[in-house]
Formats: C-alpha cells, sequence, structure tokens
C-alpha cells in the first residue's frame, strides 16, 4: 500500500468512534470477508464546515491489490458522495494514481499539514471551486 503504516483499522475506529465517519464502504468477498474499505470524513475549510469531505483511508488487503478492487471503491465512492450532495472531495496520496479518478490540485486551497502539500489533490463538485486552508478529522493527527 501505498503510504501504508498498518494503522488503517485503528483510524477508522477512531474516525467511527468519533462520529466522523461519513461514509464507509466495504469490498467483500462471496463469503463476505472484508477485502477493501473506503473512508469519507467531514473537514473544514478555514475552519468552517463545507459540505467538503476527505476520502481515506482507502485500503486493500495487499495480497489483492492491482486487481482494481480499490479503484471501485473510489468510483463508487465519489458517486455515492455526489449523491448525497457532497461539495467535493480531497485526498493526500499518490498524484499519479488519483488523477485518474479526477483529482488535481485546486489553486488555492491547500491542506493544513504543509508536508501534504505535494501530495494533495481535491475533486470540486461545484462550478466554483473553494479557497482555503482544508483541516481534517482530529482522528487524522
Amino acid at each position: 500500500m501505498w503510504f501504508s503504516d498498518g494503522s488503517e483499522p485503528d483510524l477508522v475506529d477512531a474516525l467511527r468512534a468519533a462520529g466522523d465517519l461519513a461514509l464507509s464502504l466495504v469490498a467483500v468477498t462471496a463469503q463476505g470477508g472484508v477485502i477493501g474499505h473506503i473512508g469519507f470524513s467531514p473537514v473544514t475549510i478555514d475552519q468552517r464546515e463545507c459540505g467538503w469531505f476527505q476520502m481515506a483511508p482507502v485500503s486493500v488487503l495487499p495480497e489483492l491489490q492491482l486487481k482494481g478492487i480499490g479503484s471501485a471503491l473510489i468510483a463508487a465512492g465519489i458517486a455515492a458522495m455526489r449523491r448525497v450532495g457532497a461539495r467535493g472531495v480531497a485526498v493526500v496520496g499518490n498524484p499519479a494514481y488519483y488523477e485518474r479518478f479526477g483529482f488535481r490540485t485546486i489553486p488555492g486551497l491547500s491542506p493544513l499539514a504543509d508536508h501534504d502539500a505535494q501530495y494533495f489533490r481535491a475533486q470540486d463538485f461545484d462550478a466554483a471551486p473553494p479557497s482555503g486552508v482544508l483541516r481534517y478529522a482530529p482522528a487524522f493527527g
């Protein structure tokens, strides 16, 4: 996994416990075993609630990566966020990977953590993208 340190289950648990997991989708085997997960958490821009969400974590069991499971979760998650009226989604990760799904840099929109800036991408669903500093849910640290 790109950027994985193995803490994704703990992050999901912390987001859920704090009420900050707005959407959670899983990929399962025919027998019902979970093989992948994607979560979406509300963010603020310039400390205001804004209808934007952080897409994280995106995870697939290592032995099943590179089989399209993560891509399917991302596509389904973005579609679901659009259906519920989200205004946009941000992600931190491999730019080349996430740009395939329509994520891009948005001039004037930046993450609070400077070390995330080179990996930060967003997808706005409105005609006018926001500007300001994006803050993740507290569970992200």
